[in-house]
């Protein structure tokens, strides 16, 4: 039978700042509703505001982590917390992962499925719990992720890439067990300056298109990709890449047009690169990034990336569909669209790389 966990707890905290999101545009595709006599783009001003000061709770407790199940609060209602009792007696038999007096993060809380989660809500914690044991004299020798035992394939690569040891296991697990609140984790992307990784020294490329295969794609990327060719943007795609080689993408380059999605949270690597003076002495933006998104998925997630790592964000929706109003809207249905594939109006994009190039 296996023992219950210490109750040996020590909490740090770490406080964080307000961050200053600035006010920004939208540019929206072309539209009679702009101007019944002909269509115009729609411009957006979307409003500054601030990502709110708070602090980043780590608890240590050495002893007996709890086990998988134990990490989710034990449900009301009868069918799923019949569930949740048998998947406890399973864990609880499963052999005990002995790290001694090791560190250990857990994480098996956590939606793991998505890399710019890993990203903003794994990696780069992580590195700041380190430095922050270091600098209570705690200790400071390496901290395993402590993954569920069907580990996401995703989670694996990238922990791997990342040089962070991990460890698999739905039972309980020995050791100076870590954990870490879970609120406004995208404030704290600048501690990927703490990663240990080398960029180029040069952009790998210096203005860049970042498409999609499949889901959320374009319908008219042929024509955004010719128009964007003759600026000077290289198209890629992040599934062709490693995770270290887009690092090395979206770390170094200067100007970013992406479609949203988690591939674009490599951003954060730029943390890495010194920041450039211009001309008149002030620090230069590290990026700038004219985001295109579906009507259906209007985000504000890289805004706040471009917040918190001194770049500058401008977005462009897609065209509007009559189902989009419908499901949005009428109906309420806020994620009927997350994947939908848009058209870009290549005039709005035009505007927004304008406006994105006079950001200072």
């Amino acid at each position: 039978m296996r023992e219950e966990p210490a109750v040996t707890d020590k909490e740090y905290r770490v406080d964080l700042p307000e961050i200053p999101v600035p006010a920004t545009r939208v540019y929206a595709h072309s539209t009679r509703m702009s101007d019944f006599d002909s269509p115009d783009i729609e411009r957006i001003l979307k409003p500054a505001y601030a990502l709110p000061a708070h602090a980043l709770r780590i608890t240590l407790r050495e002893g007996l982590s709890s086990t998988h199940v134990e990490t989710r609060a034990r449900p009301h209602a009868t069918i799923p917390r019949l569930k949740y009792e048998v998947k406890r007696r399973l864990h609880g038999r499963q052999p005990v992962v002995d790290l001694s007096d090791g560190f250990a993060l857990e994480t098996r809380f956590m939606f793991l499925g998505n890399y710019a989660h890993l990203v903003h809500d794994l990696i780069a914690p992580l590195r700041c719990i380190e430095r922050t044991l270091a600098a209570e004299g705690v200790g400071e020798g390496p901290i395993h992720v402590v993954l569920p035992a069907e580990a996401p394939p995703l989670a694996v690569r990238v922990l791997e890439e990342a040089g962070i040891p991990w460890l698999a296991t739905d039972g309980a697990v020995r050791g100076r067990i870590l954990t870490a609140s879970q609120e406004l984790n995208i404030a704290l992307l600048d501690e990927l300056t703490h990663q240990p990784a080398s960029l180029p020294g040069a952009p790998v490329h210096d203005r860049v298109f970042v498409s999609r295969r499949g889901r959320r794609t374009v319908l008219n990327d042929d024509a955004v990709t010719a128009f964007l060719a003759e600026r000077g943007y290289v198209r890629t795609f992040m599934e062709d890449l490693s995770v270290t080689d887009q690092w090395a993408l979206l770390g170094t380059a200067r100007e970013i047009v992406g479609i949203h999605g988690a591939g674009l949270s490599s951003l954060g690597f730029s943390a890495l690169r010194a920041q450039e003076i211009d001309s008149e002495g002030s620090p230069a933006p590290r990026f700038r990034l004219v985001e295109l998104f579906s009507p259906g998925f209007s985000s504000t997630c890289f805004r706040e990336y471009a917040a918190v790592l001194d770049g500058r964000w401008v977005g462009v929706r897609g065209q509007i569909t009559p189902d989009v109003v419908r499901d949005l809207d009428v109906q309420g249905n806020n994620r009927a669209h997350d994947m939908a594939s848009f058209e870009v109006d290549l005039a709005a994009l035009e505007e927004a790389l304008d406006y994105s190039a006079a950001l200072d």
